[in-house]
């Protein structure tokens, strides 16, 4: 009887600690010094069993799977692996707190779990912000529309985001440029309109298998979306990045849905030259300064024959180890074992093919030239002299240089800026996260006093 009582107690004591430990739990990953992400971790039981699922809500990510998840209920240690994000957590509950370390690309930091959902802080706005939603075609977008609470001008703003899987704000790590823009803009009296791309955060559709010209199809929707409200004189597109070469399509396709565009980092040197660009700047550490013009030929040559090339995952694999077995030889010779391993590798290749999609070989072959021979509005892009995404001189010039119907055409380079319109000194995009969040004030005035004339 004694031995029964004694296995009941234990049986209790067990259900009892695991209870402990079900629940949501959440915590502030800091990334970097001026970067934290907020993760929320949901555990349930049923039975004798736990599961678990993972949110990144500053990500808009929900329901992440968790793979693995144990708890010891003598230690109160916690474990739960991740493969979909290939993280990995453990951690020891005192109190209502886990406190561990969270590994993720075997880059290991403190992470520390409070039970209960993420407070979210209440943000007083001086201005009006509603939620829209706008039809296009099957899809439906969801956005933004901030207004000043009283008065306003005469004149609405579309803010269209850059290339990726970009929400409203289109939130980089700890930055998000058109929150940023929509926030400054609105104070100053105009109405602004930004948006999720279609598959992201609350918009329907699926953004992997959209093209650009689904995308330049959305942005229409959400211009003619402004252009419904009779007491706006004005329409005019921002585009950040693609953003902006989306904004030059629709200014030389649909020019009855914007009176003027701003341009701000935007590619004016084809989709090709940008790539090149692009792959020059990331490998300059690596390949040889005497090759650099050669890196660059093999480049072109290659995603040249990628962009009118038909979707063939056998094709482009061999075109892609084709094109490794040219670079390596330019590779400085203390890092070209390395770098071949890297490249060789099964996860890069795969990684290089995935995105080789039918929208990025859309991208290739964009020629921003004949969008800007046909633009009549006036323009106004900007660039930063840091951006090493999408080069200011060359981009600049194309811009001016081809834009020639254009009724007014300004063209301004910042000192010292990234593609983020943030200061920077390196201009790599690994330094973004490294960076304070915000946006270039010297920009933001340029962009206002210009809106004025």
């Amino acid at each position: 009887m004694k031995s029964k009582l004694f296995t009941l107690i234990l049986l209790l004591a067990s259900l009892t600690c695991s209870a402990q430990i079900a629940g949501t739990w959440h915590g502030k990953l800091q990334v970097t010094s001026v970067y934290s992400l907020s993760l929320v971790l949901h555990i349930t039981e049923e039975g004798n069993q736990l599961s678990a699922t993972l949110d990144s809500p500053d990500q808009g990510a929900t329901g992440i799977t968790v793979d693995k998840v144990e708890y010891n209920t003598t230690s109160k240690q916690l474990t739960f692996e991740s493969s979909a994000i290939g993280a990995r957590y453990q951690g020891i509950l005192k109190n209502d707190t886990i406190q561990g370390v969270f590994a993720q690309g075997g880059m290991p930091r403190r992470l520390d779990l409070s039970r209960g959902e993420v407070k979210k802080e209440e943000v007083v706005l001086p201005y009006n912000s509603q939620e829209v939603s706008i039809p296009s075609g099957d899809v439906m977008l969801s956005g933004t529309l901030t207004s000043p609470k009283e008065g306003g001008k005469s004149t609405a703003l579309l803010l269209i985001a850059g290339s990726g899987p970009n929400n409203r704000d289109e939130q980089i790590g700890p930055h998000k440029p058109l929150y940023d823009i929509a926030d400054y803009l609105t104070k100053e009296g105009y109405t602004v309109l930004r948006y999720d791309k279609r598959g992201i955060g609350k918009s329907t559709g699926s953004f992997s298998a959209s093209l650009l010209s689904d995308l330049q199809a959305d942005a229409v929707a959400a211009a003619q979306f402004l252009r419904s409200y009779s007491k706006f004189e004005r329409v005019g597109i921002i585009g950040h990045s693609e953003g902006g070469l989306i904004a030059q399509m629709i200014a030389a396709e649909t020019p009855q849905v914007t009176d003027f565009i701003i341009l701000l980092a935007a590619p004016g040197t084809t989709g090709i030259e940008t790539v090149v660009y692009q792959n020059a700047v990331i490998m300059a550490h690596l390949i040889e300064p005497s090759v650099t013009e050669q890196f660059r030929q093999v480049t072109q040559e290659t995603f040249s024959q990628l962009a009118y090339k038909e979707q063939d995952r056998t094709q482009d694999s061999l075109l892609m180890r084709s094109y490794f077995d040219k670079v390596l030889p330019l590779v400085k010779e203390d890092q070209r074992e390395q770098t071949k391993e890297m490249v060789y590798s099964d996860h890069y290749l795969t990684s290089m093919l995935n995105a080789l999609t039918p929208y990025f070989k859309g991208f290739l072959r964009t020629t921003p030239k004949k969008y800007l021979r046909q633009i009549t509005c006036p323009i106004l892009a900007i660039n930063g002299s840091m951006d090493m995404q999408v080069e200011a001189d060359a981009n600049l010039s194309v811009i001016k240089t081809f834009a020639t119907e254009s009724k007014e055409i300004t063209v301004l380079k910042v000192e010292g800026l990234n593609h983020l319109f943030l200061p920077s000194k390196t201009g790599l995009p690994q330094e973004y996260f490294q960076l304070k969040p915000g946006f270039s004030p010297e920009v933001l005035h340029a962009i206002s006093d210009w809106l004025l004339k």
